[in-house]
């Protein structure tokens, strides 16, 4: 682990040095949210959960949990993802493979 860490802060100080995007060097997600109504995640690793009111993604820093009413993915390929609908909370849960437990 500890190497892990060394590595991800030696590419931290590189992207930073040579004004590189951090997510694209750091392999890590970017998110786009507009107003409560739309988000995009790219670089994902997979999609955990889907109900209309949670949507749950890994990605390479944990899972990214997404709330709201209504939601519906309107578009998903190899690294990215598109979620319509109201969103009412963006959640990270930091480290490893989590569960993602559905709403009651």
């Amino acid at each position: 682990m500890g190497r892990q860490t060394l590595k991800a802060r030696l590419s931290a100080k590189l992207a930073e040095y040579f004004e590189l995007p951090s997510d694209v060097v750091l392999n890590l997600p970017r998110l786009v949210l507009t107003g409560d109504q739309q988000l995009v995640v790219e670089n994902h690793r997979g999609l955990k959960l889907y109900t209309r009111t949670e949507v749950c993604l890994q990605t390479t820093i944990g899972l990214l949990t997404v709330s709201g009413e209504e939601l519906n993915i309107k578009l998903i390929t190899a690294d990215q993802v598109e979620i319509d609908g109201r969103i009412t909370r963006v959640e990270w849960k930091a480290g490893g493979e989590e569960q993602c437990s559905p709403n009651a």
